[in-house]
């Protein structure tokens, strides 16, 4: 699946109010291509009707102030906001350090739509609109950049910042205006028209596949002659996966990569790109297995295609979690690849680090759950399944109704009849249609 495909799904996902869905897809789908403006406000939309439905996060805000700014790379701080955002997508101060990342990325677009969502409605502060303003000035949007530091300075007239930003932007939108006067001859003109254009086209991530194309020729002609520009097999990877030329867009990343070993962000791409192919062999055996239950030797296949893919997939957040110790998103991802390679006790160590993360905190103790209950250690089990249901104090959301379920159902096979059929009976009463509940129900009121 070419990378585009991952944003058109999650703006299919935002049609169907699949919101959940949507702001996975934009999340992953950003994760590769951090500047794209329609994939970030695809999010905050989906975000925003995801609130509306499941209710307000306590955590979102204090989450992003805290892991964001924990690490150096642009990139991650951008996962780690758009995962608190997830939850609480009107924190004003999350959405400023998503837009700060965002811009050290230099992912403007994408800035833009950050601090537009932080300037909402915002009468009294006039950093956001700083902010939005720098932005747009950076996508050389002069004319809403001005508006933006304008509507800044309203809030603050003394404002020396926003006065300094807006001067400096006029006088680049009158340099931009003029620009022939001071050309000495055509031929100065066309050289500027010529670099612009090269300009603007190494700016956008996204276009039309003959665009894609045609500049994907121009950087392949000029990486012929300078086959070491770290900037070129950069753009020339982009454009490749655009176009869906993964393995050719692998190479590129790796040849960037073989300059300079300690970029983090960079090594992450070319992990994502070598497990990718490996995901979505295991997707197809999995499918083909649920196809047909019966099926002895799809079944078998389904478990021989995982084996790479777990094999890969602990080498790879193995060398995440030694270069990043305080990433626990990447120790929670080992974590559950260690939990697959059934090397169970090394992965209820990484969960039992990663449940500090307010964000991954429910996730963490399920997953704790899981260990215990493998090693038939049930007690302890139950006890994590009660502890992440007390995060849900309603039912009226999947994650909830999922939580609660699972410990009722390790209470009815610790044979704790009267518990379980108090949880099911919740349910039952938030949702009689969830899954087999009311059959679960009515199985243990019988034997009582």
């Amino acid at each position: 699946m070419a990378v585009g495909d991952i944003k058109v799904k999650a703006r299919e996902a935002l049609k169907r109010k699949q919101y959940e869905l949507s702001t996975e897809m934009s999340q992953e789908y950003l994760g590769l291509q951090p500047d794209d403006e329609e994939a970030m406000s695809i999010f905050f939309q989906a975000a925003r009707k995801l609130r509306e439905t499941r209710g307000k996060s306590l955590f979102g805000g204090m989450l992003s102030k805290v892991s964001a700014g924990a690490s150096k790379d642009p990139r991650k701080r951008m996962a780690s906001c758009l995962r608190a955002l997830a939850k609480n997508p009107e924190d004003k101060s999350a959405c400023m350090t998503l837009g700060q990342a965002c811009l050290d990325a230099n992912a403007f677009g994408s800035a833009v739509v950050a601090f537009q969502q932080a300037a909402e409605g915002e009468e009294k502060d006039p950093e956001p609109y700083k902010r939005l303003g720098e932005a747009l000035g950076r996508r050389g949007r002069l004319p809403e950049a001005l508006d933006a530091l304008s509507r800044a300075i309203q809030i603050a007239p003394r404002d020396q910042e926003a006065i300094k930003l807006r001067k400096n932007l006029a006088a680049e939108g009158a340099l931009k205006v003029a620009g022939y006067e001071t050309a000495q001859s055509s031929r100065d003109l066309i050289k500027d028209k010529d670099v612009a254009r090269q300009l603007e086209s190494e700016q956008r991530l996204q276009m039309t596949p003959e665009h894609a194309a045609s500049e994907l020729e121009q950087v392949q002609e000029r990486l012929a002659e300078n086959p070491g520009d770290m900037k070129l097999l950069l753009r020339a990877g982009d454009l490749l996966l655009q176009q869906g030329q993964r393995e050719a867009a692998l190479t590129s990343f790796e040849k960037a990569l073989a300059q300079d070993r300690g970029n983090f962000d960079l090594s992450v791409r070319v992990g994502d790109l070598k497990l990718q192919p490996l995901k979505e062999a295991a997707a197809r055996a999995r499918e083909a297995a649920r196809q047909a239950p019966g099926d002895a030797a799809l079944q078998a296949a389904a478990a021989q295609a995982m084996k790479p893919l777990i094999e890969a997939s602990l080498v790879e957040y193995g060398r995440r979690v030694k270069e990043h110790p305080l990433d626990l998103t990447e120790h929670f991802r080992l974590g559950q690849w260690l939990l697959q390679a059934e090397r169970v006790d090394e992965a209820l160590a990484e969960f039992q680090q990663t449940v500090r993360d307010p964000n991954l905190k429910v996730r963490s103790l399920r997953f704790q759950a899981k260990c215990f209950e493998s090693k038939g250690i049930l007690n302890l089990a139950a006890k994590k399944l009660e502890e992440a249901a007390q995060s849900f104090p309603g039912l009226n959301t999947p994650a909830a109704k999922e939580v609660h379920y699972d410990l009722a159902d390790l209470l009815a096979r610790m044979d704790r009849g009267p518990e379980a059929r108090d949880i099911f009976e919740r349910i039952v009463e938030e949702d009689a249609s969830y899954r087999d509940v009311l059959q679960r129900l009515s199985d243990l009121s019988s034997t009582a």
